[in-house]
């Protein structure tokens, strides 16, 4: 299974998603509902649904936000998908973990077994003392300003950690500078063929990085989520 990364309207993404999905949506925000395909009827119940969630989330978050959740839920909201792979995504999170964690011999490749890596796991442990928070847990994060992540249910009732695609984007550049990593900003990042090619960690990393760069600024320049696809 693969690693795409989706920066759009939330109610784009599930209307794309099984009937079954669009019902559970409807009944876990109260949304009345049909039971009946409707296409844009689909998706007029999924965004009454996913105002409802955020409006819910909101309240419970309470003074812990600076400020209200607002992002582009309208039907004309951009939409963007990006292909990091899990190379791509793994190394850049074992990328920060070390860069947290000198004292660990940084991996010379990206394994199917990266999340056993004891760097990033004594990261994802230390949770908001972690430098790389916003990168190292969330799946979901929303174009707003705060400085934690959270784990509750997303539309669907599903557990879910989220973070601000704006703290995301600062820690993402911090990286990129700390590991000399930086590129120009019309710099294509290079593909996973060339990544394989090269199999080091270092490659996966500048990889998943440059991509996570692109779709977290978006997400905060056009005030969309961004989640993690899989």
């Amino acid at each position: 299974m693969g690693l795409d990364v989706y920066v759009g309207s939330l109610t784009r993404y599930y209307a794309e998603s099984p009937l079954a999905v669009v019902e559970r949506i409807a009944r876990q925000q109260g949304v009345p509902f049909t039971g009946e395909a409707g296409g844009a009827g689909d998706e007029d119940v999924i965004r009454v649904a996913i105002l409802r969630w955020r409006d819910g989330l909101g309240r419970w978050l309470g003074d812990r936000l600076p400020g209200p959740l607002e992002w582009d839920e309208s039907r004309e909201a951009a939409c963007f998908t990006d292909k990091p792979g899990w190379e791509g995504y793994g190394g850049t999170l074992l990328l920060a973990a070390h860069d947290e964690h000198p004292e660990l011999p940084l991996p010379a490749e990206v394994s199917a077994e990266w999340s056993d890596d004891p760097a990033y796991q004594a990261s994802l442990a230390a949770g908001p003392t972690s430098r790389y928070d916003q990168l190292l847990g969330p799946e979901l994060w929303l174009p707003c300003r705060f400085e934690f992540t959270v784990r509750t249910h997303d539309a669907t009732g599903h557990s879910v950690e989220i973070g601000s695609s704006v703290s995301l984007l600062d820690q993402l550049e911090a990286l990129r500078v700390r590991r000399g990593l930086a590129a120009g900003p019309d710099a294509d990042p290079p593909g996973e063929d060339a990544v394989r090619a090269d199999g080091s960690l270092v490659a996966a990393a500048r990889v998943g990085l440059d991509h996570l760069l692109r779709l977290a600024d978006r997400s905060v320049a056009l005030r969309l989520p961004m989640k993690l696809d899989f």
